[in-house]
């Protein structure tokens, strides 16, 4: 900052600071107090200056646990990216305003007075609203210029992180059963559903023995799977049959478990195989992509912004 800009600044600051309090007495006459503080200085950004009351209206805007030394932070911020606009031309003209709100009235079907309307429900005057609208304005659009024009992205990027991430895009696990099942019909007698349960110990001694399990599924089980071989195929925990994923939770991949007891009979389970299927990549790319270019355009701002700072004089006075 010139010698000049500072003076400038410092005037200011004196002006701001200090004003004369005129008070009203009982009898009509008028009574002068000393200074009195009506304000203070928070921050200073080359040239420009920002007080507690802006930082007092800004905060109004945010949620009642909004930082404070942060929300000041991203005004000094604002005000950096606004200099680099004008700087670089990039300022929004009048005319070009104007035409983005008709384009908003436009769109929500608002004459001008329903528009300054639904701004009063905002708390919001049309002046204010036309100041904040064209900071938003010029910010987008040095954002587009200096960042997102910046930032690409690479098919190879995209794989790498999905090979190094694989667990990232697991899916829940998933458990291989085959059973056999020695079924009860539906309103069997007490003594039926015992010899069933019998059976079924029976052909568990015989599988404890080392018969071959597969081969006693075809000559004994009954149910809907025994035409292939008991095999449930890959099944979530969640989606067994509750008796059934209970007695699988300890097993590991050779071991049995019964006669399990369920609705349709007794249940004599292998756990064959346990896996943890991962979502494929085409799937996945497009999710991968986004979160890839977002972190991209997140750093190359935040370099940016950086750079913007060391280049310029900046006080936080808070």
């Amino acid at each position: 900052m010139t010698g000049n800009a500072r003076d400038k600044v410092k005037n200011a600051i004196g002006l701001l600071l200090i004003a004369t309090s005129v008070c009203i007495g009982t009898n009509g006459a008028r009574a002068t107090a000393g200074p009195v503080v009506v304000d203070r200085l928070v921050a200073v950004v080359n040239d420009e200056i920002i007080t507690m009351s802006d930082l007092q209206r800004e905060m109004l805007k945010r949620a009642d646990s909004a930082d404070q030394r942060l929300v000041l932070e991203e005004m000094i911020d604002r005000k950096l990216q606004m200099s680099a606009a004008k700087r670089n031309g990039m300022d929004v003209s009048d005319h070009e305003l104007d035409e983005a709100i008709a384009d908003i009235m436009k769109r929500n079907s608002l004459d001008a007075k329903q528009f300054e309307q639904a701004l009063a429900k905002e708390g919001l005057t049309l002046e204010q609203y036309r100041s904040e609208f064209r900071e938003q304005m010029t910010l987008s659009r040095l954002y587009n210029k200096f960042v997102r024009t910046g930032v690409a992205m690479d098919e190879a990027e995209v794989r790498s992180y999905y090979d190094r991430n694989a667990a990232q895009f697991s899916l829940p696990e998933e458990v291989n059963i085959r059973h056999l099942v020695v079924t009860v019909p539906e309103k069997s007698s007490p003594d039926q559903i015992a010899s069933a349960q019998e059976k079924a110990a029976a052909l568990m001694a015989r599988i404890r023995s080392g018969e071959d399990f597969v081969r006693l599924i075809r000559e004994y089980s009954g149910g809907p799977t025994a035409a292939q071989d008991g095999d449930l195929g890959f099944l979530r925990r969640s989606h067994l049959i509750p008796e059934i994923g209970e007695a699988a939770k300890d097993l590991k991949p050779g071991e049995y478990a019964g006669p399990v007891a369920c609705e349709d009979g007794f249940h004599i389970i292998r756990l064959e195989a346990v896996r943890t299927p991962v979502r494929p990549y085409e799937k996945v790319k497009d999710e991968i992509t986004k979160l890839l270019y977002e972190q991209k355009m997140d750093n190359t701002y935040r370099a940016w912004l950086q750079t913007l700072r060391s280049d310029s004089h900046i006080e936080n006075r808070l």
